[in-house]
């Protein structure tokens, strides 16, 4: 997934180039139409497909052209320079700010950039941008008793990507925030971090940058503004996609009244599933699937019409994708054995069977609203002018569809222990809190996502809510507001105390 951040459209960079004589752009570069050249970066000229390429696309360099789903790195420091409440200073403070994680090996200190960011250096100019890659979302650090784990493809329970999007949008609408006043900000911001920043690009970098900046923010600022306070680990995407086609058309477009929100899913669920939300609102082809995300946060589809390669190995790599992560605690075999029994028979319908040396079988369907009782909210998002919008889209025509399922898919559930908090929306933060009576559930805590995992209730750490919370890194879980019920999905609990023996058993999945 990638933050909102759009910029550059190069006409202008090549017209400056070749009046004052700079080398023009390079043949890697290639012009998709009359009005967008694409800079084409090593890392993401054509290779042999494969699940090893698909890894670097999720793991490193992303998928988006520099263009349009990056940003000059010069401009960005200056950003964070100039605006420090809004982003922060450094990439220590953004860190803190918006949960992206530091890279391992690295001190809380670093000012390295964060798991999910990437440079890579545009070719025409020699300037280098920031990228984002799937990892900023799926991925995500446990802490568990005998130490933290890095996990890749797990869900990042502390990444507030609308917060982040809001903060650029807010910057770029500062009135004072001027071309003179940017040029010198980013100017030293490139000297003191040794970038390269050429003189004869600069200021039409930045006034392109922030020219398209604000032609987004005028077309979804107020959406961005709504979507801003969301809770960590959670996406609007169906807002995000609504927003895409709306810059798209020109105008913005109709949302739902209720955002419907979405925790970020674990990837390791692509090989089972047949479309890739969680609601099975798209369907298709899924190598085209996988690269639609990146459609709704800034990539142009022209870039994957001239690099087809990027969808393909992306999906071999999430296809194949394999992880041994095993539950660190204890796990009662007798228990976890009656528990096999109750999931088969109560459970499987839903989320699969698993055998030995990793066979499963799975199926993927859509249980309706009123079967499975969650907060609707999700589901409603899927309105009638989003579906006819991104139907509408000749690049994908007869490739992908997009309608309204009026109902939630049940995952996979291997390594589930770890992927707290469940729920579509992360509404239950443990499979004990699962267990519970809906009625009986607590609708108001103070999630801690910093703290050591419960491996006792399998789950995130929570409080109570009191005069003194939520602290730094803590937030408030209201399960009363809209689109977050924590009601729903009985069938765990309608167990009664067997619900404990099938929680030992999904210990060792």
């Amino acid at each position: 997934m990638r933050p909102f951040v759009s910029v550059v459209a190069l006409v202008a960079v090549v017209a400056i180039s070749c009046a004052e004589g700079s080398p023009r752009p390079t043949p890697s570069s290639r012009v998709l139409s009359g009005a967008a050249l694409v800079s084409d970066p090593v890392e993401y000229r054509e290779r042999p497909l494969s699940a090893a390429a698909g890894k670097d696309y999720f793991t490193e360099t992303g998928l988006g052209d520099p263009y349009s789903a990056g940003l000059p790195y010069p401009i960005l420091l200056a950003f964070m320079g100039a605006y420090p409440g809004d982003l922060g200073s450094d990439w220590r403070s953004f860190r803190a700010k918006f949960g992206a994680l530091r890279r391992e090996g690295s001190s809380d200190e670093s000012e390295e950039l964060p798991v999910g960011f990437h440079l890579t250096v545009d070719p025409n100019t020699g300037v280098p941008f920031v990228m984002n890659n799937c990892e900023l979302c799926h991925a995500e650090r446990l802490h568990l008793p005998g130490g933290d784990r890095f996990v890749d493809g797990l869900p990042n329970k502390r990444i507030r990507i609308h917060a982040y999007d809001a903060a650029l949008t807010r910057i770029v609408k500062d009135d004072t925030l001027s071309v003179d006043r940017l040029l010198p900000l980013a100017e030293e911001a490139a000297s003191s971090h040794h970038l390269v920043w050429p003189a004869q690009f600069q200021r039409v970098m930045v006034e392109a940058t922030l020219r398209n900046m604000r032609d987004r923010a005028r077309i979804r600022s107020a959406e961005v503004e709504r979507l801003s306070q969301g809770l960590p680990g959670r996406v609007a995407t169906i807002e995000s996609f609504t927003m895409a086609l709306g810059v798209a058309a020109g105008h913005a477009l109709p949302v739902s009244e209720t955002p419907g929100w979405a925790k970020i899913p674990d990837v390791r669920n692509v090989r089972y599933r047949d479309t890739l939300s969680w609601d099975a609102v798209g369907t298709g082809a899924l190598p085209v699937l996988v690269v639609e995300a990146d459609l709704s946060f800034g990539a142009r589809p022209e870039w994957f019409v001239a690099h087809r390669h990027l969808g393909p190995s992306l999906f071999l790599y999430l296809h194949d994708f394999q992880r041994t992560l095993r539950f660190p605690g204890h796990i009662d075999a007798v228990l976890a054995s009656r528990g096999r029994e109750l999931f088969h028979e109560h459970c499987a319908r839903c989320h699969g069977a698993y055998g030995g040396a990793g066979d499963v079988t799975y199926h993927e369907r859509v249980v309706p609203l009123d079967v499975v009782g969650t907060d609707p909210a999700r589901a409603h998002a899927v309105t009638a002018a989003f579906v006819s919008a991104a139907n509408a889209d000749p690049l994908t025509q007869g490739i992908t569809h997009v309608a309204a399922t009026h109902g939630y898919v049940p995952p996979p559930l291997l390594d589930v222990w770890a992927r707290a908090p469940f729920g579509h929306v992360g509404q239950w933060p443990s499979l004990r809190v699962m267990a519970t009576k809906p009625e009986a559930r607590p609708a108001r805590f103070v999630v801690r996502p910093d703290a050591q995992y419960d491996l006792d209730a399998v789950g995130v750490a929570v409080g109570p809510v009191d005069s003194t919370t939520p602290g730094p890194g803590e937030y408030l879980y209201h399960g009363h507001a809209p689109g977050l019920s924590v009601l729903g999905h009985p069938f765990l609990a309608d167990l009664g105390p067997d619900a404990a023996a099938v929680i030992e058993y999904l210990k060792g999945l």
